[in-house]
């Protein structure tokens, strides 16, 4: 898959909406465990050479760098928006782009091969969204595109309303793995009570035992 890089932006804030349950420490121990479980993902589909991790925490970039992906820093947390069009323009060799958000605990290498195997299924897009269909949690797209990327709110009615206007023939991909991020303290108890063995469950498991 040269043809492909694979764009992972990373905030360096803290999960606020988690503070009434998680102190600012452990919302920083559970970001940094979520993004090594993505990357883990990543690495078993045999994509850690394609991905770009686009920050403004160094520790976040060094980590990357560790782990085989290509640290791409920026100067300061701008939006996904932006991280992902830095993203993109530090991949010049590239065909094709997936974005992907560093927060899913429950992704596997499979979901990322199973979705890539639909690139050859005539799809203008490819999407996945979160569990509450409000945000974009996958979105695969070929360079040159004339699509406006969207990652605010509604993210993904955003982007399945643009791929309509532009006509796009659109796919969407709806796998338990991709579409689970943690964002709310429901999303962690969620986490805490799935049968994941992940570090960033076990988080969740300890700060609300």
């Amino acid at each position: 898959m040269s043809d492909l890089a694979l764009v992972v932006p990373v905030k360096s804030s803290g999960k606020s909406r988690l503070s009434p349950v998680l102190s600012a420490e452990e919302r920083r121990a559970l970001s940094v465990a979520l993004f090594r479980g993505v990357m883990k993902a990543v690495r078993g589909a045999g994509l850690i050479g394609s991905c770009l991790v686009v920050s403004s925490d160094s520790d976040v970039l060094s980590t990357a760098s560790k782990c085989g992906a290509t640290p791409v820093e920026e100067p300061g947390d701008r939006g996904v928006n932006a991280a992902v069009e830095r993203g993109m323009g530090e991949a010049g060799w590239a065909a094709q782009f997936l974005v992907i958000p560093s927060d899913l605990p429950l992704l596997k290498s499979s979901d990322l091969t199973d979705l890539l195997r639909l690139r050859a299924a005539g799809v203008g897009l490819l999407i996945s969204p979160s569990a509450a269909f409000d945000g974009t949690n996958a979105l695969l797209f070929p360079r040159g595109l004339r699509f406006p990327l969207s990652y605010d709110r509604d993210s993904f009615w955003n982007h399945l309303r643009s791929a309509s206007e532009l006509g796009l023939r659109t796919g969407i991909f709806a796998k338990g793995g991709v579409m689970f991020d943690v964002d709310s303290p429901e999303d962690l108890r969620a986490l805490a009570a799935s049968a994941s063995r992940s570090e960033a469950a076990s988080i969740a498991r300890g700060a609300l035992r």
